[in-house]
């Protein structure tokens, strides 16, 4: 056991007389893997320099430099390093200033051999596990230096780590000039609706993700050359890091998810927009008919609705043939989606049919808005097709009425319309009984 730990061991040892020396360098070269020998402390000094041994044994009467003040410059230099005084002299002043130095061991001449090698190994041990933490830490900070992911440590809500990921994105070299002159990272996040730290400081938002770790945060960041870029989505996480010192510990971690959100999003668009036309489908309009309905119950909104079709829009493919016909639905969407307002939402309800959700617009501005949509497509000249119409039912929601009768409403309205010969705008009483 002990030969194994002292193989892991490098040595000095400083000694002037030489007989003394040759002796012991015999002996600890049979069970430690290097010694490094010097003749005084000037020597010893140099070569602890040049080879940073891990254990310093020395006399103390020396010439040139005695041992006492090469251990009182070794110490200066590395405090941790283990020093072992030898000394045949049984001077009270000595021991002191090794007390003083802040020497570990201190052994009377002549050496008693299996004394200093079972200090050795006590030594020895304390350096191996010193040295695989250090190994780990290392390899830690080695992981966490090359991870993509950007990595902060809170220590009681103080930045003390940022991976050079993080550094880099910041840029800055160090943790050190990171927290010059800043304590959060506020400057990094980009305000928007969409996050939940909107309006609000790091010092206050970060209590939420702490005290709620199994949640996922999406926040919007960039750095101070790229303010005017979107920025990066980076999903944020928080975990307690462990700790007997320090109870208010945290590592957080970001996640890049910009491209994963983009994909995420246009994926979310394709499945709610009709791909021959590019404007919503039947499936989101349901959705907006849903959330306007009960903004409109809640808050006592006005909500309208026009609902429209291509007027003998079979003739038209019929006659010019499909590719005519999807042409004609294509260019009537334009025409409407450059005519109406931005809240407003339009969507393809099915094959020719269209239909718009007005928020915040009474019936009469609903109608307004429907007899332009028709003159407009009226007046349009249809590139081998001509002169298009369209028929156009419009509702009002009214108080207690819910999304089904607002949409049962203006289809009742549009089929007035096509009864009493097309190319029109129609309403439908709101004493009228809706079957």
């Amino acid at each position: 056991m002990r030969c194994e730990i002292l193989k892991n061991i490098k040595i000095l040892y400083v000694e002037d007389e030489q007989k003394i020396r040759e002796t012991l360098v015999k002996s600890l070269k049979r069970q430690t893997g290097e010694v490094i020998v010097a003749e005084n402390g000037a020597m010893g000094l140099e070569m602890f320099n040049l080879h940073n041994p891990d254990i310093v044994i020395t006399d103390i009467r020396m010439p040139v430099m005695n041992g006492l003040d090469m251990a009182r410059q070794i110490k200066a230099i590395n405090c941790d390093v283990p020093l072992i005084i030898t000394t045949g002299h049984n001077d009270e002043e000595f021991l002191l200033t090794s007390i003083d130095i802040g020497v570990d061991k201190y052994i009377k001449k002549p050496i008693y051999m299996e004394e200093l090698f079972s200090t050795l190994e006590k030594f020895s041990i304390d350096l191996v596990k010193d040295k695989a933490l250090e190994a780990q830490k290392e390899f830690i900070q080695l992981i966490l230096d090359i991870s993509p992911v950007f990595i902060m440590i809170l220590e009681d809500k103080k930045i003390t780590y940022l991976n050079k990921a993080f550094l880099n994105f910041t840029d800055n070299k160090t943790i050190e000039d990171f927290t010059s002159g800043r304590s959060t990272i506020d400057r990094y996040f980009l305000q928007s609706d969409d996050f939940f730290y909107k309006d609000r400081i790091f010092n206050d938002w970060i209590n939420d993700v702490i005290n709620a770790p199994e949640k996922e945060y999406k926040v919007l960041m960039a750095s101070e050359r790229r303010l005017k870029e979107k920025g990066k989505i980076c999903l944020l996480r928080a975990r307690k890091i462990p700790d007997v010192f320090v109870n208010d510990r945290y590592l957080l971690s970001f996640t890049d998810i910009t491209t994963i959100e983009s994909e995420r999003q246009l994926y979310f668009e394709l499945a709610m927009k009709d791909p021959l036309t590019d404007i919503y489908n039947r499936l989101k309009f349901f959705d907006a008919l849903n959330e306007q309905v009960m903004r409109s119950q809640r808050y006592g909104h006005m909500l309208s609705l026009i609902i429209f079709d291509i007027d003998l829009f079979k003739n038209v493919n019929d006659t010019y043939g499909h590719p005519a016909g999807d042409y004609v639905l294509r260019t009537i969407a334009d025409i409407v989606k450059n005519s109406i307002r931005k809240p407003d939402v339009f969507a393809r309800y099915g094959g020719e049919e269209f239909v718009i959700l007005l928020p915040d617009t009474k019936l009469d501005g609903a109608m307004d808005v429907a007899e332009k949509l028709r003159q407009e497509i009226e007046c349009y000249r249809f590139h081998d097709v001509g002169r298009v119409t369209c028929s156009l039912g419009v509702s009002e929601l009214h108080k207690d009425e819910d999304a089904d009768l607002l949409l049962k409403k203006a289809d009742q309205a549009l089929y007035v319309a096509k009864q009493q010969g097309r190319n029109q705008v129609q309403t439908v009483c709101a004493c009228k009984k809706i079957d």
